[in-house]
């Protein structure tokens, strides 16, 4: 077991420091090629657009050919996207990049997580998974501190250096991946289910869980107020005083800190508190720290509001990708780690489009303050959540998991 954990955290942390390693600078390298706020985030709804159309089938991909060859095929596809952006000049290029890019995220989520999974029931742990998803987030974590300051550093002598270093991230992330993962869900040629039919399984399996059709939802609406906050962010600190990149860089090491912060403490919160409970606190600090960004009007108080907002991530998200594989079988657990995926990507998409327009038309402090709104909406669903998880713990005959194994 500890072998599997440890390449899970290897290949998790090499993938998302490639995928972020242009965080720092993504928006204010759209602006730099002259699009304005709505084109800055239309271009990423184009990414969310492509993920939700694609992650299903492409989800199939790993159920029906194995993890392996879905997660060195997608971080191949990541790698030239990367490359590609470092040509792009206009708004049309970065939307052909974007798509690209979308792609290759759909052949990788889902396929890791479920390697992972699966490699563990087979080496016989069947304790929660709680733990071991909030330490990988912290290993990422750790990774992009470093990664967002060598790229704001990297772009204060050229915007294209980062994108070429986080190509060659996602080449090194492929290749270790094609060397280390041992895959258990290939199955035999003749006893394959066709990529339709695996998705459609994964769709129904989701229809029919309470649990499940919740968490997609939450995923929906949070993204719909997670993604603009990610693109409007260092525009509004450039615009309040931080003016320098790597400034950003740096804004962008703390916001990792922060959700590692989060990720850190949530196996002790959640031997205090139902799940529900956890995050149900994390979506009210959410809605008030972005609030608090909403209203600020000097960089010390915007500083503080980005940052703080990030440890409600840290303390959120593994819980919910935990509370995901509970309630499916390994057979279609990549394909339905790719529907919440698609929730996720499709809130963000709307999200983008539509608080996009609305910064554009009324400024970014108020489309901060849209989606302190959309985190506040998030609880009443939390709630119902976390009732119907024990609804349907009790059905099954079996106890509700409230805490992770130590």
């Amino acid at each position: 077991m500890k072998h599997v954990v440890g390449t899970y955290y290897l290949l998790s942390g090499a993938y998302n420091l490639a995928q972020f390693f242009i965080w720092a600078i993504y928006p204010l390298f759209l602006l730099s090629r002259g699009l304005d706020l709505f084109q800055m985030n239309a271009v990423l709804a184009t990414y969310g657009i492509t993920v939700v159309l694609f992650e299903v089938p492409t989800g199939a991909v790993a159920d029906v050919f194995g993890r392996r060859f879905a997660f060195v095929l997608g971080c191949g596809v990541r790698a030239v996207a990367y490359a590609l952006y470092t040509l792009a000049h206009d708004f049309r290029t970065c939307v052909a990049a974007e798509f690209i890019d979308a792609l290759g995220t759909t052949f990788v989520s889902g396929a890791l997580d479920a390697w992972m999974v699966d490699a563990a029931r087979a080496a016989g742990d069947t304790r929660p998974l709680d733990p071991v998803f909030a330490r990988a987030a912290i290993v990422t974590r750790a990774l992009m501190i470093a990664g967002g300051l060598a790229a704001g550093y990297l772009a204060e002598r050229s915007l294209l250096y980062p994108w070429y270093v986080a190509a060659a991230l996602f080449v090194a992330a492929g290749t270790a991946g094609a060397l280390v993962m041992r895959d258990e869900r290939r199955a035999p040629a003749g006893e394959r289910a066709s990529l339709m039919q695996t998705g459609r399984a994964g769709l129904v399996i989701v229809a029919r869980s309470p649990v499940l059709l919740l968490l997609c939802a939450v995923a929906l609406v949070t993204a719909m107020g997670t993604f603009p906050i990610h693109m409007l962010w260092p525009p509004r600190l450039r615009a309040l005083g931080a003016e320098q990149l790597h400034l950003i860089g740096w804004v962008v090491a703390l916001l990792n800190v922060a959700s590692l912060l989060g990720s850190a403490v949530l196996p002790r919160l959640l031997r205090q508190m139902r799940r529900e409970t956890l995050l149900v606190a994390a979506a009210c600090w959410r809605a008030a720290t972005v609030a608090l960004l909403a209203g600020a009007t000097g960089l010390v108080p915007a500083l503080a509001g980005v940052l703080l907002q990030e440890i409600a991530f840290g303390l959120s998200d593994p819980v919910q990708i935990a509370w995901t594989n509970e309630h499916v079988a390994a057979a279609e657990r990549a394909t339905v780690l790719s529907v919440r995926s698609m929730s996720y990507t499709l809130g963000g998409s709307a999200g983008l489009l539509a608080i996009g327009l609305f910064a554009r038309a009324q400024g970014i402090p108020a489309a901060f303050a849209a989606s302190a709104v959309l985190f506040a909406l998030t609880v009443p669903g939390l709630v119902v959540l976390g009732r119907a998880a024990r609804r349907t713990a009790l059905d099954a005959g079996a106890p509700a998991v409230v805490t992770p194994a130590a």
